[in-house]
């Protein structure tokens, strides 16, 4: 490391601006010419960062484009490829057909595309291809704004979805499930917003994280909060399973525990936003008893003489809520690492 150094002097120009060289070789390298910017990023360690930083499309300029052409018409396969597109931060994506594809591939990817990816607008299609434009501005959504509207949505999902196994409530579980797809789109987003600043730092600031290694903690946050509403669902899917509703007491005591996940899924979340370690600590304690809670709900299942098919569902509907608290103490831990980082470390 110490070879790579090169010492360069501080200069004065115009007697009001300080200025450095920068290495020549390093130019080239990132492709620089005059008149291009550089950002200029200062560390809470006294250091500066400078990063080639992205130039502005406008006029001739051209985003980001992709072409795919598969050749075959197997539509999970290219949908995942349209997806790992997507997440590489592409702002336009091409989809050529093969001369044998079906129109309904066409329809399938252009729906996908509606419903997976924020911002996305068919821009042309035609029976050979299909282009599709993806958001490329990320102020409006940073990623602290789009944490918080997913762990809201996640835990009126959690809500209901008991509430929905509860009453053999299916039209209340109906519409939890299909609010996992608001869930899902927002987490691709955040995963496409997080590798943009981890390829141009200059973005750090801008999807509203303080340091880069911010993007590692929000990734494990976003990954939990969508699995969380996996489990949600999965608890929805069970109310279509049992015969009939649930015994009051019972109810009340699966009640007690979705009431008490809430809390400790709210609590991490406070953590997060709070950056303080001592709510996390808190929020996983508590997520420790839950998860006892929930297995002493399980063993008072059998009380209840209920049909097989009920008890397996309330049994996996438990299990997942106590996966949801597990979840909750991979949050409060993601908190309590990012109060370590908020210390001066020289």
């Amino acid at each position: 490391m110490l070879k790579q150094m090169e010492l360069r002097k501080l200069q004065m120009t115009g007697g009001a601006s300080y200025t450095v060289s920068l290495p020549k070789k390093w130019v080239k390298e990132q492709g620089l010419k005059v008149g291009d910017v550089v950002a200029v990023l200062p560390r809470s360690d006294s250091s500066l960062t400078l990063v080639a930083h992205e130039k502005i499309p406008s006029g001739g300029d051209k985003a980001a484009e992709v072409t795919l052409a598969p050749s075959k018409e197997d539509r999970e396969e290219i949908l995942r490829t349209f997806v790992a597109q997507y997440l590489a931060g592409y702002d336009v994506v091409r989809i050529r057909f093969p001369v044998s594809a079906k129109p309904d591939l066409r329809t399938y990817l252009r729906e996908a595309a509606r419903r997976m990816f924020v911002g996305s607008e068919i821009i042309e299609e035609s029976k050979d291809e299909l282009i599709v434009q993806c958001l490329s501005s990320y102020g409006d959504l940073p990623t602290p704004k789009i944490i918080s509207r997913m762990s809201l949505i996640a835990k009126l999902m959690l809500r209901d979805a008991v509430e929905s196994l509860r009453s053999k409530d299916r039209a209340l579980a109906e519409e939890v499930i299909k609010r996992d797809e608001e869930i899902d789109r927002f987490y691709l987003f955040i995963v496409r917003q997080l590798t943009m600043a981890v390829l141009n730092r200059s973005l750090i600031q801008e999807i509203g994280l303080s340091d880069p290694r911010d993007c590692l903690v929000y990734r494990v946050v976003s990954k939990s909060l969508e699995r969380i509403a996996d489990h949600a669902t999965r608890i929805a899917e069970m109310a279509n399973r049992i015969d009939e509703p649930l015994p009051a007491r019972f109810g009340e005591e699966l009640a007690k525990v979705s009431d008490l996940t809430s809390m400790v899924l709210e609590d991490a979340f406070k953590s997060l936003a709070k950056v303080d370690g001592t709510i996390a600590n808190s929020s996983i304690t508590s997520a420790k008893k839950l998860e006892r809670d929930a297995e002493s709900a399980m063993d008072k299942l059998y009380d209840y003489k209920l049909n097989q098919k009920t008890v397996v569902a309330v049994r996996l509907a438990l299990e997942s809520l106590k996966r949801v608290t597990e979840y909750s103490e991979d949050i409060a831990e993601m908190a309590i690492n990012l109060t370590a980082r908020r210390r001066q470390l020289f």
